[in-house]
């Protein structure tokens, strides 16, 4: 795989993330984690969908056996964190 290509995707997963919230502060530790442990995960089992769009959540949903380890962890981590702040661990 062409290293621009992997960049530039990896660009865009972060990009998409950073807009579908409503401000890095106000995220956390969490998600921050799941930019920097996930984006080789989204180019090896879901680059064809729109990056931080509803198609990649169920994509990760669906492969959660199959993540890295840092992914799969940071995910956790993300999840535990929505469960103790708003009671879902599901966003």
């Amino acid at each position: 795989m062409n290293i621009r290509i992997l960049a530039f995707a990896t660009l865009a997963l972060a990009a998409s993330l950073i807009a579908s919230r409503p401000s890095r502060a106000q995220e956390g530790p969490e998600m921050e984690a799941m930019r920097a442990n996930c984006g080789s995960d989204y180019l090896r089992l879901c680059a064809g969908m729109k990056p931080g769009g509803p198609e990649v959540k169920a994509c990760f949903k669906r492969n959660r056996p199959n993540l890295s380890e840092g992914c799969s962890q940071a995910i956790a981590a993300y999840e535990r964190s929505r469960a103790g702040s708003s009671g879902e661990a599901d966003d």
